[in-house]
């Protein structure tokens, strides 16, 4: 049995059609709580990370063809899930520094940290200024929240005997 071009072709298109009609979920939940930050490190936190890593993701036209749909929402349903801005608030931040070092790392590295995002939209890369600036922010915060829980371990107020 031989295939004609012809046969194969339609064939390859009725599947890209029919793939079409595969339901995925893009949807922005509600925001739970905003996590409030100063100024300048929450706008660039929304523009480089926001699409993926929160409840506010724009959903461009190509989430809306498959298969390039599937890789965006894939994308985002795992950024959400290792991070979500929109879910995670200060005391989340003081509980966690682990993320908040993680965070640090992907900034200073941009360890090809989703390349294909930046490439597809170069208008979300972080300016040299706006990296600094997170970096400053993090290390300020990691520091405070570190001091703050050595001096309550050693406050003896704390403690039940």
């Amino acid at each position: 049995m031989t295939f004609s071009f012809k046969s194969i072709a339609s064939w390859s298109l009725v599947v890209v059609i029919l793939i079409q009609f595969v339901p995925l979920k893009r949807i922005n939940p509600p925001v739970v709580s905003d996590i409030q930050l100063p100024g300048l490190i929450k706008s660039s936190l929304k523009k480089a990370c926001y699409d993926c890593h929160s409840n506010e993701s724009r959903w461009e036209n190509i989430a809306y063809i498959a298969p390039a749909s599937w890789l965006v929402s894939n994308t985002v349903a795992s950024g959400r899930k290792s991070l979500n801005f929109s879910e995670w608030n200060i005391q989340d931040m003081a509980n966690n520094t682990k993320k908040t070092n993680e965070i640090q790392k992907v900034i200073s590295e941009r360890s090809a940290h989703q390349l294909l995002y930046y490439l597809w939209k170069p208008e979300t890369c972080l300016t040299d200024k706006e990296k600094k600036a997170l970096r400053q922010w993090f290390n300020q915060y990691t520091q405070q929240q570190e001091s703050f829980l050595k001096n309550s371990a050693n406050n003896h107020q704390d403690r039940i005997f």
